[in-house]
C-alpha cells in the first residue's frame, strides 16, 4: 500500500468522492481488508477494557470485605444471633394483656442480645453505617432523635408535678405505636441497638410469661444486667398473689433485677379482686431509687404484707416524691411508728374513702406542696385534708371529673387553704363558685377548656357557666393574682365579648392572661391587649 493511501476519516471521504475509473462491480479488496482490521483492533481493545473493569470491581469488592471485617464488632460478649432472637420472640410470652403493651416478649428477646448500658455513647463504627454518617450525626444526636421518635404522650410518669398531666387516660394506641418503633429501631444496626436499649426496656408491664421476663431481665451483657434499664414497672396484683408460700417469688425476683426502678404501679384490677387469693405472707423489698408510686389499695392483698402492703412499700421508699392512691381502706389499724415520707412533694387522691383519708392525715409529710384531687370525696373528707395540710400547700388541682360539677368544692378548698399560691381546675367540669370575699394568697390560676359531654339539665348552661366563672375570677378577693394560664382549646371562648372585657379588666389590675404552649406545661403566649 502506497504512502498516500487514505487512512484518516477526511482522506477516506475524499477517496469516496473521487471519480471512479471503472464502472465495474469490482470492490477495493485492500480497503475492505483495512476496515476489517480496524474493527478487529477496536473490538479487542473493548474486550481488554472490559476485563480490566471486571478486575477493578473485584478488587473493590475484596477491599470492601476487608474493611467490613476490620470494622465489625466481634460478638465476644455473649451476643445472640438473629436466628436465636427469632426463637426467643416465639418462645417468650411476656407482655401486657390486651392492647396496652409496653415491654413485650419481642423487646425481651431482642434485649437479650443487647448491652444493658446503652447510655455509654461509644463512637465506634458499626456495620451498615459509614464513617461519614457518624461524622455527620454523633451518637448523642442519634439518641435524641430516637427518644423523640419513640415518645408516647404522656411518656413515662414523671416524679415532678405538671399541671393537668395525670387527668387524661393513657393513649394505648400511641403507646403501641411507640413500642413498635422501639422494636424496629433496635434492629437497624448495632449502634442504634446500643443507644435504644434503655428506651426499649425503660417501661415494663408484667403480663403473661413471667418466667421468660425474669430470665430476660437477669441476662448480663458487658458485665451488667438488662434489668438495670427498667425505670417504670407495672405489677398487677395477680402476679403477687400468695396461694402458696412461693407464688410471689417471681415478682420479687423481677424487683431485684430492677435496682434503678423509679416508678412502680400497682393498678386497679378490672377482674374481680376475689379472683386473687392471699393465703401466705410475702416479703418486702427495698425501693431506694423509687420516686413515684401509683397504688390501688386492696384489703385482702394488704393482709399478706410485704410488696402487697402500701405501708410496707412506703416504709421502704425513702426517696419517694410522688404518690397516687386509690381504693377503700376497711381497717385503721396503726403501726407502732408514725409513717414519715421526707421527700414526698405531690399527693394525688383518686377515689378513696374517709377512713383512708384519716390514715393519710396521720402521716408526717414535711415536703408536701402539691395535692391533686381526682374526685370529690364522701362526707366532705377533703375538709380534713385541707385542715391538716392546707397551711403548707403551694398547689391544689381539681381533676377532670363531673363530680366537681355537682357541688361547690372550690369555696371549701379556699377557706381551708388560704396560703395556696396556685389553683388548677377544668372550667367545664367545675361548678362555678360564688364570688369569694375572704383574703387569699392565690398568685396563679390555671384553667383547662376540655369540653364536658355529660352536662345535664340541672347544671347551668355553658354560656352562663362561663359568665359565672369569669365573675368569680375578676370579682373575688385575689389581690396577689398575677397570672391566669389557659390550657386546651380556647379559640372560640377568647372571641366572646365577655372574655375580651374580662381580659382588659384583669390586665388593668396587673394580671396577665397567657396561653399554655404546645408542650402544655409552660406558658409564654400572652393575651394582654
Amino acid at each position: 500500500m502506497s504512502a498516500n493511501t487514505a487512512t484518516g476519516p477526511v482522506n477516506r471521504l475524499a477517496k469516496f468522492l473521487r471519480p471512479r475509473k471503472q464502472a465495474t462491480g469490482n470492490k477495493n479488496v485492500a480497503s475492505d481488508d483495512k476496515s476489517i482490521q480496524v474493527l478487529s483492533v477496536e473490538n479487542e481493545a473493548l474486550k481488554n477494557a472490559n476485563e480490566a473493569l471486571k478486575k477493578q470491581c473485584g478488587d473493590l469488592q475484596d477491599r470492601l470485605q476487608r474493611v467490613e471485617k476490620r470494622l465489625e464488632v466481634k460478638d465476644t460478649d455473649g451476643d445472640l444471633g438473629v436466628d436465636q432472637q427469632e426463637v426467643e420472640l416465639e418462645g417468650a410470652g411476656v407482655g401486657a394483656q390486651g392492647g396496652d403493651k409496653r415491654c413485650t416478649a419481642s423487646e425481651e428477646a431482642q434485649a437479650n442480645s443487647e448491652p444493658s448500658s446503652p447510655l455509654s455513647l461509644q463512637s465506634h463504627h458499626q456495620p451498615g453505617m459509614s464513617s461519614q454518617d457518624q461524622r455527620i450525626l454523633p451518637p448523642e444526636l442519634w439518641l435524641s432523635i430516637i427518644r423523640w421518635a419513640t415518645y408516647a404522650p404522656p411518656g413515662l410518669d414523671v416524679p415532678s408535678f405538671e399541671p393537668f398531666l395525670g387527668s387524661f387516660d393513657h393513649d394505648n394506641r400511641a403507646e403501641a405505636d411507640a413500642m413498635a418503633v422501639k422494636r424496629a429501631v433496635v434492629q437497624v444496626c448495632k449502634l442504634w441497638r446500643d443507644l435504644a436499649l434503655s428506651i426499649l426496656y425503660e417501661d415494663v408491664k408484667v403480663g403473661r410469661g413471667v418466667q421468660a421476663l425474669v430470665e430476660a431481665l437477669g441476662k448480663t451483657y458487658r458485665g451488667e444486667q438488662l434489668g438495670r434499664c427498667v425505670r417504670r414497672l407495672e405489677l398487677p396484683y395477680p402476679h403477687t398473689g400468695t396461694i402458696t408460700n412461693t407464688s410471689s417469688d417471681l415478682a420479687l425476683q423481677i424487683l431485684q433485677y430492677c435496682p434503678q426502678l423509679e416508678t412502680l404501679v400497682r393498678p386497679f384490677m378490672s377482674a374481680s379482686p376475689d379472683s386473687v387469693r392471699y393465703e401466705f405472707p410475702t416479703r418486702s423489698h427495698s425501693f431506694l431509687n423509687l420516686k413515684r408510686l401509683e397504688w390501688w389499695h386492696y384489703n385482702d392483698a394488704t393482709r399478706s404484707g410485704g410488696i402487697n402492703s402500701l405501708l410496707d412499700v412506703l416504709q421502704n421508699s425513702p426517696n419517694l416524691q410522688y404518690l397516687v392512691v386509690g381504693g377503700e381502706m376497711l381497717t385503721s389499724a396503726q403501726t407502732g411508728n408514725v409513717l414519715e415520707l421526707p421527700a414526698l412533694k405531690t399527693l394525688r387522691l383518686r377515689r378513696i374513702n374517709p377512713l383512708f383519708v384519716h390514715r393519710i392525715c396521720q402521716w408526717r409529710l414535711p415536703s408536701l406542696v402539691h395535692i391533686v384531687v381526682d374526685f370529690p370525696l364522701e362526707q366532705n373528707a377533703l375538709d380534713t385534708i385541707w385542715q391538716v395540710f392546707g397551711a403548707r400547700l403551694c398547689t391544689v388541682e381539681f381533676a377532670r371529673h363531673v363530680g366537681f360539677l355537682l357541688s361547690d368544692q372550690t369555696t371549701r378548698f379556699l377557706r381551708g387553704c388560704p396560703q395556696v399560691k396556685t389553683f388548677n381546675y377544668f372550667l367545664n367540669f367545675t361548678s362555678p363558685p360564688p364570688i369569694f370575699g375572704q383574703q387569699c394568697a392565690l398568685q396563679c390560676i390555671s384553667l383547662h377548656a376540655f369540653p364536658c359531654g355529660m352536662v345535664t339539665d340541672m347544671i347551668t348552661a355553658a354560656q352562663d357557666r362561663l359568665r359565672l366563672h369569669l365573675a368569680f375570677l375578676s370579682r373575688s378577693s385575689f389581690p396577689a393574682l398575677r397570672r391566669i394560664v389557659l390550657y386546651g382549646d380556647w379559640e372560640n371562648m377568647i372571641l366572646d365579648p365577655r372574655f375580651v372585657e374580662f381580659t382588659q379588666t384583669m390586665t388593668s389590675r396587673g394580671c396577665s392572661i397567657q396561653r399554655a404552649t404546645v408542650g402544655m406545661h409552660s406558658c409564654d403566649q400572652s393575651l394582654d391587649t
